[in-house]
């Protein structure tokens, strides 16, 4: 593995201009800017809110502290969760983006294992032999200013969550299968990301175990070791903007599809929170990700010859729609025809 110096920063700059915020509370604050690797992701159109990236900075500045400025020990890894579609991934790969961070990102599910993690003997070639890979974690350990994202991990079974305790604490990785001691380089962060509050729901703010299958509840010797925040879509206004930048969208068309998303959102959050004690989950949502494809489908369907009032519906449909149950459906196309003013089109 190429490890670059990355242990240094290469500029210090105003956090305003790095992360594009208009909030006054960013004014006299600084950012550190490390030298990008082949890990760090490209920059993209991101909306930082101002709690969340009050939060990040801080979760960063954590990070690079000495172990002995505080007394006590201080956490230095976060928990994000949200709905489904949200962007809390997204949000980890703008701040890394935006910092020149590398970000070394594990898929979770309850098949992973802690070899998955760490990493594993395998045949690299008949004239190799068995050659020792490295896996994420280590990867991470590895390159200094870095972040080890752990995506779903309220998927992840308990054994294995606690298997990375000693990371979450900082301590050395001990390779028993080579005898390496990897010791976790300078500045390293790690952030875990699920759509339950580790709990089994989100705290009163959606997502219910009953619609995420398969999300386990956090031990809380895990759950301890993380500070944490909860992320959801983004306002109307700001997807509205995001519409228009990213798809081309004309204003009338971003605002409608913004104020459908939002209002099936307010449903999906609404509902979903401990629905398995009498209530019924509402399992359709529509995404930052579906909008704006919804958007660039309809798009092209109008340069295809579609009629606009077809073109937004069948491009609602072949985005999402059609994955929803068949009332949900209905009811959705009911709600865009108010928006729009016009009768339903089944």
């Amino acid at each position: 593995m190429e490890i670059i110096d990355t242990s240094a920063p290469i500029a210090v700059k105003d956090a305003k201009d790095v992360f594009e915020t208009k909030s006054s509370f960013f004014d006299k604050m600084k950012t550190k800017i490390f030298p990008a690797t082949h890990h760090t992701p490209a920059i993209k159109p991101y909306v930082f809110n101002e709690t969340n990236l009050t939060r990040l900075i801080l979760w960063a500045a954590a990070a690079n502290l000495p172990a002995d400025f505080f007394g006590a020990e201080m956490k230095r890894n976060m928990y994000v969760y949200g709905p489904t579609g949200c962007g809390k991934t997204r949000m980890a790969q703008a701040f890394a983006a935006r910092t020149g961070r590398s970000l070394f990102r594990v898929q979770c599910s309850k098949e992973t294992t802690l070899s998955d993690l760490f990493g594993s003997w395998k045949l690299c070639g008949k004239d190799q032999g068995m050659t020792w890979v490295y896996g994420k974690v280590c990867q991470w350990a590895m390159q200094a200013n870095s972040i080890l994202l752990l995506d779903e991990w309220d998927q992840v079974p308990a054994d294995v969550a606690m298997g990375l305790n000693g990371i979450l604490d900082g301590a050395p990785i001990h390779l028993d299968q080579t005898g390496e001691i990897i010791q976790i380089a300078q500045g390293c962060m790690i952030m875990a990301t699920g759509n339950t509050n580790g709990r089994g729901s989100a705290g009163g703010q959606g997502g219910s175990a009953a619609i995420y299958k398969g999300t386990q509840k956090m031990n809380i010797a895990n759950q301890d070791r993380f500070n944490v925040m909860f992320e959801t879509y983004l306002s109307e206004e700001q997807e509205i903007a995001l519409l228009v930048n990213l798809t081309k969208a004309p204003l009338l068309s971003a605002k409608a599809m913004a104020s459908l998303a939002a209002k099936v959102r307010a449903n999906f959050i609404g509902l979903n929170e401990d629905a398995g004690a009498g209530g019924m989950a509402f399992q359709f949502t529509i995404t930052t990700r579906n909008v704006l494809n919804w958007a660039m489908n309809f798009n092209l369907l109008t340069q295809m010859g579609k009629k606009v009032e077809e073109a937004y519906i069948e491009a609602l449909r072949m985005t999402v729609l059609d994955f929803a149950q068949k009332d949900e459906a209905s009811a959705i196309l009911a709600t865009w025809s108010t928006i729009m003013g016009t009768p339903q089109t089944s």
